[in-house]
């Protein structure tokens, strides 16, 4: 069967797979479009070129190492002229999804993956201990144990861990006045427990411009369970978010959600993931962040006086908001508030867990080269991003801050930090 969906019994089926496997193989082999998209495609195409170009010739240790290099950017989704609708129905990462499930059926998930993908209980946990935490993260001996245990490379920026998490501090405020409109914010895991600036702002730039704003998040996405090849898990996930928002996106509120990973997750993952009608609800009325805000602008209900200008901001395109097809949203909001706005379409090499294992962490930097030239040739005065992982890659590799767009915005409208403190 060409690209089964996850209720197809041949799904987790060994042998369909790998018929499977050689089918979209030839396919990409004769075609070679996405080729410089990522490192699982030089590797697919030199193996088949050095079994006669016979794909069906593969070596389970070659197939093995196409799926290891492919870090679901979804770019090469897109890309492609075969997906479906088209007759052909090539899916290439849905297809590396299934192999790593599959692979995790047979094998069982390493110790290090699994501990990795527990989201919700690392980030309460650095939560609570955040100031031992976050100086363990800058101690060399703890990061090397680190790498040694859960695979996340020692020279990989860890976050700042909050010492309480968003959810509970939005619960301590007063939320003073009544919204006619109104929105639930799903963090994220990342902004949940480590970058409530981002979670802050959106409230400020949302509120002020008269939308009213619930807290939503009550676990992971799922997405780290599903790219690791956890299906139980991303499915467990994925039903506890669904319970928690379905009622409420009854009641005629929309899900914003201020990071593209989770935002596709529960946007194209959730209805085949869980093939409810509570699932097709959740995802027909999610929307990113600057997604939504453009729609309000649009709507012509966005204050479009910004007190104070930002200068030249380089945005960056992240490859999971390129792969929603909504447009270069977030880039047409700060060209509202910035002098200049320089968009960078290069991936950061990161995408969930990836770019952070020691394994793919060379790998990751040489993908990521493009980016950081881009930001450095524009010479910025600010960087924004709406990817949380790809603003520590920025960082890390130029020194410059990049914050979420709706950092940016909060600050042209001059609105000031928000956070715990000001409550």
């Amino acid at each position: 069967m060409k690209n089964p969906s996850l209720a197809d019994p041949e799904f987790l089926d060994r042998v369909a797979l790998d018929e499977e496997l050689t089918r979209v193989f030839e396919k990409c082999h004769d075609c070679r479009r996405c080729l410089p998209l990522c490192p699982s495609f030089p590797s697919l195409f030199d193996a088949i070129d050095g079994h006669d170009l016979e794909a069906s010739r593969l070596t389970p240790v070659e197939t093995r190492e196409v799926v290891d290099l492919c870090y679901q950017c979804k770019l090469c989704y897109n890309h492609c002229p075969y997906h479906p609708p088209h007759e052909w129905a090539l899916d290439f990462p849905k297809l590396m999804t299934r192999a790593k499930l599959v692979q995790a059926k047979e094998d069982g998930l390493p110790w290090a993956d699994r501990i990795g993908a527990q989201q919700d209980r690392m980030g309460k946990v650095s939560c609570r201990t955040a100031p031992l935490t976050n100086a363990a993260f800058k101690n060399r001996a703890v990061r090397l144990l680190m790498e040694k245990t859960t695979g996340i490379d020692r020279r990989w920026p860890m976050p700042e861990y909050q010492s309480r998490p968003f959810s509970q501090q939005l619960d301590r405020r007063d939320a003073g006045a009544v919204h006619a409109e109104r929105v639930i914010l799903f963090t994220t895991c990342f902004v949940e427990y480590s970058e409530a600036e981002t979670a802050w702002a959106a409230v400020q730039v949302l509120e002020h411009n008269g939308i009213g704003v619930e807290g939503g998040y009550n676990a992971c996405c799922g997405a780290p369970f599903l790219h690791g090849g956890d299906l139980e898990n991303a499915r467990r996930n994925a039903q506890k978010v669904v319970a928690h928002l379905a009622p409420r996106v009854r009641q005629g509120l929309k899900i914003v959600v201020p990071g593209p990973t989770c935002s596709l997750q529960l946007k194209q993952e959730y209805p085949e993931l869980l093939g409810s009608d509570d699932a097709l609800l959740v995802a027909e009325n999610t929307m990113d962040l600057g997604e939504y805000v453009f729609g309000v602008a649009v709507a012509k209900k966005l204050d479009r006086e910004f007190p104070k200008r930002i200068g030249k901001v380089a945005y960056h395109l992240p490859c999971h908001l390129k792969a929603q097809n909504i447009g270069f949203r977030s880039k047409q909001i700060l060209g509202l508030a910035a002098d200049e706005v320089v968009m960078v379409e290069a991936c950061s090499g990161v995408d969930g867990t990836w770019g952070m294992k020691a394994r793919h962490y060379d790998e990751s930097l040489k993908i990521c080269e493009g980016l950081i030239d881009a930001i450095e040739a524009a010479e910025p005065d600010r960087v924004a991003t709406d990817c949380p992982l790809s603003a520590l890659r920025i960082e890390e590799r130029t020194g410059h801050k990049a914050v979420h767009p709706v950092v940016l915005l909060r600050d042209a409208y001059g609105l000031g930090p928000g956070g715990e403190e000001s409550l």
